[in-house]
C-alpha cells in the first residue's frame, strides 16, 4: 500500500489528523479531511495491521442517538522509537521517546561556555547517548533542534547572527550517522511537540502561538496544524520587534529590540554591568564572580528586592506582554504558550498575566484566548526534536 504519491499523501493526512485530535472516529476523519469514508477505512485498516494506531472504544453520545456507535482511533504507543537532541550555548540535551512522546531516557551534556561549540563533541555526545539507550537498532529517526534556522541551500550551517555557531558544521553531524537525521529550529520543534505529543481530547490545538524566551526570543505560529511561514526565515523572529524605538542598539543593527530587554543574554549582560558598578546590589551576596551570574541568580536577586533588577525584570515582562498584545491585534489564535526560565517564578507569571488582562476599549467583546505557562525544562527542545523526527518519518508529505 502507499505505492503512489497520492496514496502516501492520503495516508499521512489521515495519520496526522489522528495525532492532532488524539482520539477521532473514521467518519470524523473523512468529514475533516474530505477523504472518502471508503479510503479512510482502507488506510486506517492498514495502520491497525501495522500496530501504528489502535481502537480505543466507542464515542460516548450524550444524546443517545440510534445507529452504529463511532469507534474511536488513537495512535498506538511503542510502535517506533526516536531520539531528539537540542544544541544550545549552555548544553546539549538528548532524549529517547516512542512515537507518542513517551519519554524513556534523557541526558544533558555540558560544554565549555567560553569556547566555540564544537560539532565533533556533539557527534561524540550523541553517539554515546545512542549507545547507552540500548535502542540504537530500533531508532527510526533523529531530530536535532538548533538555535537558528536550517535550509537545504546551506545544509552545513546554522543560520543565525550568533557568531558562536559560525563554524558549527551540521553536514558533518549528518554524515556520521546511518539513521536518518533531521534539523529544525528549536522553537519550531517545541511547537511540533505541543501539536503531536500533548494534544488532549476535546481541546482544539490547531491554532496557537509558542513564545520562547531564552538566549534569544522566537515565536512560532501553528495555523490549521501547519507551521505558518516556515519557509520565510524572518517569520517568528520577534526578538527583533521594536518595543522601544530609542532603546539600546541590538546586534541586528536596530534600536530597542525586544531581546535587548527580555532575552537571557541581555539580562545577564546588564546584571554583570550592575555587579561592577553598584556595591549595593544583592548580586554580591549571591555570587563571587560576574561569570557566575545566571538567569536563576538574577531572579533570586529580583525576589529579594534588588531595586535595579526589579526594574529590569519588570521592564522585560512588560515588553513581552506588549509584544503578545500587539501580536493579538494581527494574529487570531486561541492559545498562547509561554516557555522560558524567566517565568519559573510565580511573581513574573503574575506580572505577565496582569499586563495581559488589560482589554483595549475597541468596542469588542473580551478575548477568550488561553495563556499557558509551559514549565521550563532543559529537555523541552530535545523532546520537540523527537517530535520533529516523528513528523518527518511518519507524517511528512514531502
Amino acid at each position: 500500500m502507499k505505492t503512489t504519491k497520492k496514496q502516501q499523501l492520503l495516508y499521512s493526512t489521515i495519520l496526522h489528523k489522528i495525532y492532532t485530535k488524539h482520539t477521532i472516529s473514521r467518519i470524523d476523519i473523512a468529514r475533516d479531511t474530505g477523504i472518502t469514508p471508503a479510503t479512510v477505512s482502507l488506510l486506517t485498516a492498514e495502520m491497525l495491521s501495522d500496530d501504528l494506531i489502535r481502537e480505543v472504544g466507542e464515542e460516548i453520545d450524550l444524546q443517545d442517538k440510534v445507529g452504529r456507535k463511532k469507534i474511536l482511533l488513537s495512535v498506538a504507543p511503542s510502535h517506533s522509537y526516536y531520539v531528539g537532541a537540542e544544541i544550545s550555548e549552555k548544553f546539549f540535551s538528548f532524549v529517547l521517546t516512542d512515537n507518542t512522546g513517551i519519554l524513556l531516557q534523557k541526558e544533558t551534556v555540558s560544554h565549555d561556555k567560553n569556547s566555540p561549540v564544537d560539532a565533533d563533541f556533539f557527534v561524540k555526545s550523541l553517539a554515546g547517548f545512542l549507545e547507552q539507550t540500548g535502542y540504537s537498532d530500533q531508532v527510526r529517526g533523529i531530530g536535532v533542534a538548533i538555535p537558528g534556522h536550517y535550509t537545504k541551500d546551506a545544509p552545513e550551517k546554522i543560520l543565525t547572527n550568533n557568531a558562536s555557531w559560525k563554524n558549527f558544521n551540521l553536514r558533518k553531524i549528518a554524515e556520521c550517522f546511518d539513521i536518518p537525521l533531521y534539523f529544525s529550529n528549536n522553537v519550531h520543534c517545541m511547537t511540533r511537540a505541543e501539536s503531536l505529543f500533548y494534544t488532549k481530547p476535546d481541546v482544539d490545538n490547531s491554532n496557537f502561538l509558542f513564545f520562547h524566551i531564552g538566549r534569544g526570543i522566537h515565536c512560532t505560529h501553528l495555523y490549521h496544524d501547519t507551521l505558518y511561514g516556515s519557509q520565510n526565515l524572518k517569520i517568528g523572529e520577534i526578538g527583533h520587534m521594536t518595543v522601544h524605538p530609542d532603546g539600546e542598539l541590538c546586534e541586528c543593527g536596530k534600536h530597542g529590540c525586544l531581546q535587548t530587554y527580555a532575552s537571557e543574554t541581555w539580562l545577564i549582560k546588564k546584571a554583570r554591568l550592575l555587579y561592577h558598578s553598584s556595591p549595593d546590589t544583592y548580586l554580591h551576596q549571591l555570587v563571587n564572580d560576574e561569570h557566575e551570574i545566571t538567569l536563576p541568580v538574577i531572579l533570586n536577586a529580583y525576589e529579594l528586592g534588588d531595586t535595579i533588577l526589579v526594574k529590569l525584570i519588570t521592564l522585560a515582562v512588560k515588553s513581552i506582554a506588549t509584544t503578545i498584545t500587539n501580536l493579538n491585534m494581527i494574529i487570531d489564535c486561541k492559545r498562547v504558550f509561554i516557555h522560558g526560565e524567566l517565568f519559573n517564578i510565580s511573581s513574573t507569571v503574575a506580572l505577565l498575566k496582569k499586563q495581559l488582562d488589560f482589554e483595549p476599549n475597541l468596542f469588542m467583546l473580551p478575548s477568550k484566548q488561553e495563556l499557558i505557562i509551559k514549565p521550563y525544562s532543559p529537555y523541552t527542545g530535545a523532546i520537540g526534536a523527537a517530535a520533529f523526527a516523528v513528523y518527518r518519518t511518519l507524517l511528512s508529505k514531502e
